[in-house]
């Protein structure tokens, strides 16, 4: 239940309890264990070298030390990727915080990002 003052009137919400189920259960079912979420993420650099992304991300983290940044293999390639972002506007702002220590940096549609990354 909520109440809300509006233009010297009190206004008095209810939620109804299958609501709040409703929101409870999905809720859970976003934050279970491996499930993937559609987000938008900006990738740092593509390398074939196993190593200089390694040595990227702990770069990053020692500048960014509460960003989400992972890295992954699809072959031949080692991608470096941070973050997870409801909308491309949120991402492309944020990109622009990398761009010059990571010239190459985008932003990309993120199908594998985890709920509990945003």
């Amino acid at each position: 239940m909520f109440s809300i003052l509006c233009a010297g009137q009190n206004i008095l919400l209810e939620e109804p309890a299958e609501l709040i189920v409703m929101l409870e259960s999905r809720k859970e079912l976003n934050f279970k264990k491996g499930r993937n979420v559609k987000a938008w993420s900006i990738q740092l650099i593509t390398t074939k070298d196993k190593y200089l992304v390694i040595q990227k991300k702990e770069e990053f983290l020692n500048d960014y030390e509460n960003a989400k940044v992972d890295w992954t293999y699809e072959q031949p390639y080692y991608r470096l990727n941070v973050g997870a972002f409801y909308t491309k506007l949120e991402a492309t702002a944020a990109l622009q915080r990398f761009v010059d220590k990571y010239p190459d940096a985008y932003v990309f549609k993120n199908n594998m990002a985890k709920a509990s990354d945003f």
